[in-house]
């Protein structure tokens, strides 16, 4: 399917700058901000976001995909959502702790300056 857009100015520039700084052409990266956009919209709509070992399998194969340069643009894409599913849950599960950096500050703030 082709489509054809008017970008603003601004925009355009922007494109040909990271073109010209990752040495990829920028319909390749209009195909990549359109395809993360996608995914994103489907996880946000409902897809299923709960992690699963076999969610953290895949996202591992694709980071190796990733390092090897042998990563497709949907792959990205995949890739992207399930990196967005992994950070949530490990926030759910781990959050930092807090409680020693708050005993840290209030130490801190009492000390008189040296």
């Amino acid at each position: 399917m082709k489509y054809e857009i008017d970008l603003p100015a601004d925009i355009q520039h922007c494109l040909t700058e990271r073109a010209n700084q990752t040495g990829q052409d920028v319909a390749h990266l209009i195909r990549l901000a359109v395809t993360r956009f996608v995914a994103e919209e489907v996880s946000a709509n409902g897809d299923d976001s709960k992690w699963t070992q076999a969610k953290d399998d895949r996202r591992c194969e694709l980071i190796d995909r990733e390092i090897a340069g042998t990563i497709s643009l949907p792959e990205r894409a995949e890739l992207a959502s399930l990196q967005r599913i992994a950070e949530q849950h490990f926030d759910e599960i781990a959050s930092p702790p807090m409680e020693e950096a708050l005993k840290l500050h209030k130490r801190l703030i009492s000390q008189p300056d040296a």
